[in-house]
């Protein structure tokens, strides 16, 4: 652990790295205006500290530990294989089998001193469709909905397969949308931001991310370390159970284009996640003949019956201040309507620009 090299480090990398990763996306959320962050950060909710639950642990890169280099999170599901961990694909793309899980971790214990031992990464399960782009283990993309990874693990140092030292699981448990009342999150962030190695929690709602087939949360504490946490949906301080219908994760690794740290995201666990983690529980190969992953498909506003009164279309950047191109039409009536893509991906609802004639 002491000298493992944390994959998770978008959200406290340089500026200059920030831009790079922005420039070369084909699809952006929106970002909050340098103006109004500060602002906002201050309005939200804060995540708590504390001492970890025992589904809930973290990822190092060797098989000893001094506790002083811990990267992403990972939680305990509950399968037939009694070995399984939940994380993110832009973590685990860097996971061999010189890494290991350990559950609850504790800064500054050694192996034999861990509540639940420490258990070495036998296998990683990514969905092959999942593609980060070139230089960071991220991405923008529709395939951000896939940022989800699932590893097999071997007995910790007792013997002990995972479920049976931790004594319990999480239910994957796919969600029948995107909006829930009470989410908690629970994740490790990096020593830079937790030199205490404590993890952090926060029981908020959520919403869609627009354009994507991912949740999103607002709550602050959540830097960088955090990537591949469960959002459980009946989480109890040292329960053995709960239902996990995603993890923090998918656009720009979970976190939105200014990378502050109270905006999370996360995919929403869907048939692709469901087929990759049985393919974990049985062990089983990768699949080689998966379709293209097509994501949320953008809408024209209104749709034929709407947009068939339209005589004159044009697109271009009417709006200031948003994220890609907008339709303006003037419809067959004289009036005009002004629709702004806030997304990047889905044109708003509309403004009414020149009224029909009378």
């Amino acid at each position: 652990m002491a000298d493992a090299q944390p994959l998770d480090a978008l959200r406290s990398a340089p500026p200059a790295r920030k831009q790079k990763l922005a420039a070369t996306a084909t699809v952006a959320a929106p970002a909050p205006a340098p103006a109004t962050v500060a602002a906002k950060a201050k309005a939200v909710p804060k995540g708590t500290l504390f001492g970890g639950t025992r589904l809930v642990g973290t990822f190092f890169g060797s098989s000893t530990t001094t506790g002083t280099n811990w990267s992403c999170t990972g939680s305990v599901l509950d399968t037939a294989a009694r070995n399984v961990v939940l994380t993110a694909a832009h973590c685990a793309l860097g996971y061999g089998n010189t890494y290991v899980f350990v559950p609850q971790f504790k800064k500054g214990a050694g192996p034999a001193q861990q509540p639940y031992g420490i258990f070495p990464i036998q296998r990683v399960l990514i969905d092959p469709r999942y593609q980060p782009d070139k230089p960071g283990r991220t991405t923008k993309k529709a395939v951000s909905d896939l940022d989800t990874a699932f590893a097999r693990v071997s007995a910790n140092q007792r013997g002990q397969k995972l479920q049976d030292a931790v004594g319990g699981g999480l239910t994957f448990t796919r969600p029948t949308g995107y909006t829930n009342k009470n989410i908690t999150v629970v994740g490790y962030p990096g020593k830079s931001h937790n030199p205490a190695g404590k993890a952090v929690k926060c029981t908020v709602p959520t919403s869609q991310l627009p354009g994507f087939r991912q949740m999103s949360m607002t709550c602050g504490g959540y830097y960088g370390g955090v990537s591949g946490s469960p959002w459980i949906t009946d989480y109890k301080d040292g329960a053995g159970t709960g239902h996990v219908i995603g993890n923090l994760g998918g656009y720009n690794g979970g976190g939105n284009d200014a990378d502050v740290d109270y905006i999370s995201y996360a995919p929403a666990f869907g048939a692709d996640a469901a087929n990759l983690l049985a393919v974990a529980v049985a062990n089983r190969p990768l699949p080689t003949n998966l379709p293209p992953y097509q994501g949320v498909q953008a809408k024209l506003p209104g749709g034929a019956g709407t947009l068939q009164h339209a005589n004159l279309p044009a697109s271009g950047d009417c709006a200031s201040g948003r994220t890609g191109d907008d339709l303006v039409v003037r419809w067959s009536d004289g009036g005009t309507t002004l629709y702004a893509d806030t997304t990047g991906r889905r044109l708003g609802s509309g403004t009414r620009l020149v009224h029909p004639r009378t």
